[in-house]
């Protein structure tokens, strides 16, 4: 490859060695060897005579040699086979010109190598052969190491040719980008049970590079079993649920978790069965998934969403992850759910029995900002229900009277936990909901519960529109200090299992506000919670977690008294 400046070199022989530019002019050459000698010769004669005053005369200083220059004309560029053409020459045009000197090729040199690291080339190098220069011309070498082998180690539970499959960038004959090498670890890691750390090194043959990726998994295997006191009204306090999920099915990464709870003290209070497959696509940013929900409860918590009302649902999502930047990162999702229940629960509104059958088209957005000092997180959803497809308005209007099947909705919450000095914490969280007219029930806002109001029944208050707000200070954590203090059976060194990962005790206040369109002559309008109390949150033997509340309401409901506290517990173990 050359790239052309158009110009005319000197009448001038030079040789390049490494960095180094060496140029005899041509006419110095065809001056006598006498004449250099004579002219060399006569300061050297006159160095050590005295001055007129007798004293000696002060060594004369020897002249710098003079700055060798040349013309650069031309550059020949070998081997630049992976850098497209018009950026090699961006890169060392500037140095074409007239009077350059060996600096000048030395900032060529490296401006080429340059241009091939910022686009993420880094084991590509660039030399200056030695070569003897005579019309203007100077060459430049260009090594790109290409992958001679790569190997995955470790891997105990991931096919390695489909993790070498999704590292495209380390693929063996070509020459690594490391921008999109990032990019590839990045997706790899993005498996839960599995961390790919890539290692390079020289490789056995040579002119090339060998690519290691170290793999750090787990079985891919999990369940975890809970016992909360998340009692609704009319119901026995105790729940129980138990999750089970595979996350690598067909070596495709896809996930299956399926999940039962039940009300252990009278079945017919709680019963659910819900299941979740999560499918990997070949876009690292698309991922689908499909869900589905059996009740037969009249409140039940399904992944952090209250389930009002016994019925089916069956939900399908378009999961795309968004482009992240430093700190953050963000997903959108959309699309459809299949919700059918049988009858309205009574929670201080309608209560007589309806079944209604709708198919409501969901997008979400959510995002996580994180940093070492603080982590915010924020949903947003909105909800519109497709009438053509649904119940006819009279069905609506009975499971709710002026309840309609063209009805629409909207979710936000945010939520902020800072750190503070001495390794306390301040926590706070906002949700809430606002729709366009009277809604069903299983589509309503609730208060009350661990999730939003302490000290109150689970959905013991249902609105159409809603807000509710969190506000938590923790306590430094407790239990890694007194990990740090416990000793092995030698009584000095550390020991060998954790007992506790982290404890922590917490003071909160919680608050609520719903309210409901078109109340009936009998009906209250509006409801308000608030609470406030303390609490303690631990995790010990890295699988056992537990949280205990003891809150006191402030305003009294229809299942709860003013004043009357509550102590709300989760115990559970997770592998």
């Amino acid at each position: 490859m050359r790239c052309r400046g158009g110009l005319r070199a000197s009448a001038a022989a030079i040789t390049v060695v490494g960095a180094v530019a060496i140029v005899v002019p041509a006419h110095a050459a065809k001056e006598p060897a006498a004449a250099k000698g004579t002219a060399a010769a006569a300061p050297a004669a006159d160095a050590g005579k005295p001055a007129a005053d007798g004293k000696p005369a002060a060594q004369a200083p020897k002249p710098a040699a003079p700055l060798q220059k040349f013309d650069i004309d031309d550059f020949a560029v070998q081997g630049a086979d992976t850098l497209p053409q018009v950026e090699v020459e961006e890169a060392i045009y500037p140095f074409l010109g007239p009077n350059k000197t060996a600096d000048d090729v030395e900032k060529a040199r490296a401006a080429l190598e340059k241009a091939y690291h910022d686009k993420g080339f880094q084991t590509v190098s660039v030399a200056i052969p030695q070569q003897n220069v005579q019309s203007g011309l100077v060459t430049l070498k260009v090594t790109e190491l290409k992958v001679g082998r790569l190997r995955v180690k470790n891997s105990r539970y991931f096919d390695l040719d489909k993790i070498k499959k999704h590292a495209p960038s380390l693929k063996e004959g070509t020459v690594p980008n490391f921008g999109d090498v990032t990019k590839d670890i990045v997706s790899l890691n993005q498996w839960p049970d599995r961390r790919v750390t890539p290692a390079l090194r020289a490789g056995v043959t040579p002119g090339t590079v060998d690519v290691d990726l170290t793999v750090e998994d787990k079985a891919p295997i999990h369940g975890s079993l809970e016992i909360n006191n998340r009692q609704s009204p009319s119901t026995t306090p105790l729940r129980v649920s138990a999750t089970v999920h595979y996350d690598d099915l067909w070596q495709l990464g896809h996930s299956l978790s399926v999940t039962y709870q039940v009300a252990p003290q009278r079945t017919s209070d709680a019963e659910v069965f819900s299941a979740s497959y999560l499918a990997r696509t070949d876009f690292d940013w698309l991922n689908f998934l499909t869900y589905g929900v059996k009740s037969s409860s009249d409140v039940a918590t399904v992944g952090g969403t209250n389930v009002i009302g016994p019925g089916e649902i069956i939900g399908e999502r378009a999961v795309m992850t968004l482009p992240t930047r430093e700190g953050l990162f963000h997903t959108l999702s959309a699309g459809i759910d299949y919700k059918h229940f049988d009858q309205t629960v009574n929670l201080g509104t309608d209560g007589f029995s309806s079944p209604v059958t709708y198919y409501p088209v969901v997008a979400t957005y959510g995002a996580t900002f994180q940093n070492e000092k603080f982590t915010t997180q924020f949903n947003a959803g909105i909800t519109y229900n497709i009438r053509p497809l649904s119940s006819p308005l009279d069905e609506f209007d009975a499971k709710r009277t002026h309840a309609s099947p063209s009805f629409t909705h909207f979710n936000a919450d945010v939520s902020h936990t800072q750190e503070l000095p001495e390794g306390f914490q301040l926590y706070g969280k906002v949700q809430g909901q606002i729709s366009d007219g009277p809604l069903v029930s299983s589509e309503q806002f609730s208060l009350g519960g661990l999730d939003t109001v302490r000290g109150y029944l689970e959905s013991e208050v249902l609105g159409d529109n809603g807000v509710v707000g969190n506000f938590e200070i923790r306590s430094p954590d407790v239990g890694s200090k007194l990990q740090a203090q416990l000793k092995d059976e030698t009584g000095e060194g550390k020991p060998r299992y954790v007992t506790l990962n982290e404890w922590r005790f917490f003071t909160f206040v919680d608050g609520g506000y719903a309210a409901i369109h078109d109340p009936l002559p009998d009906q209250q309008a509006s409801f308000v919670e608030w609470s406030y109390g303390v609490g303690t949150k631990f995790k010990a033997f890295e699988y056992l977690n537990g949280m205990v509340a003891y809150s006191v309401p402030m305003v009294t409901q229809a299942y709860t008294h003013a004043n009357s506290p509550r102590v709300n517990f989760r115990f559970w173990g997770e592998f």
